[in-house]
């Protein structure tokens, strides 16, 4: 029987335990860059699966819900469009003077003044207040005022002020405007001042 020398068995256990090593290695690797992955993407799958068979269950009530927000958005659309064409680029105070004559001879009110202050760049648009001075029955007065409102130029009625005497049938009218010109976004340039009107 053949003897083996000391320095072949110290060899043969190094081989023993490279082998054994190679093995812990080939496995770990396997189990981190296959097996876990593996379990993770199965997961992952079955979240979505959970998620769409959710969807699927919701689908009707996200249909409605859809729905009434899509008509809630074409409203406002549909009124910013409205403001958007009532609101002039420029200030046009003399245009805005002839409507406001022509609605002052309609409803039977004269107006014996007319004057406008300096435009004010605000955010997003520019205004610019009017003053208008004039003299009319309560009805009169009352229909203009109407009628303000019902112009194809958007302005509002800041102020009001009638002086009435005794038994009078007509009452001095001041009334202060603010007409919007100017739509812009965050970045309003600097508006000209109006002309005379």
């Amino acid at each position: 029987m053949s003897v083996i020398d000391e320095e072949t068995r110290r060899f043969g256990r190094l081989l023993h335990y490279a082998g054994l090593l190679v093995t812990v290695v080939c496995a770990t690797a396997g189990y981190s860059f296959l097996h876990a992955p593996a379990v993770d993407s199965i997961a992952d799958a079955a979240a979505r699966i959970d998620e769409v068979v959710q969807s699927v269950q919701n689908a009707p009530v996200i249909r409605d819900q859809h729905r009434i927000v899509s008509a809630k958005l074409q409203e406002v659309t549909t009124r910013i469009a409205n403001v958007q064409a009532r609101v002039p680029q420029g200030a046009d105070d003399g245009e805005f003077l002839n409507q406001v004559t022509q609605l002052a001879q309609k409803e039977k009110l004269a107006i014996n003044d007319f004057h406008h202050e300096k435009p004010e760049v605000k955010n997003g648009y520019a205004e610019m207040q009017v003053s208008v001075h004039g003299l009319g029955s309560f009805n009169s007065i009352c229909a203009f005022i109407d009628g303000l409102n019902k112009l194809a130029r958007l302005s509002k009625v800041k102020d009001l002020t009638l002086s009435a005497e005794d038994a009078a049938a007509e009452y001095p009218m001041t009334a202060t405007l603010v007409i919007y010109f100017a739509l812009t976004g965050d970045d309003a340039e600097p508006v000209q001042e109006a002309r005379s009107g």
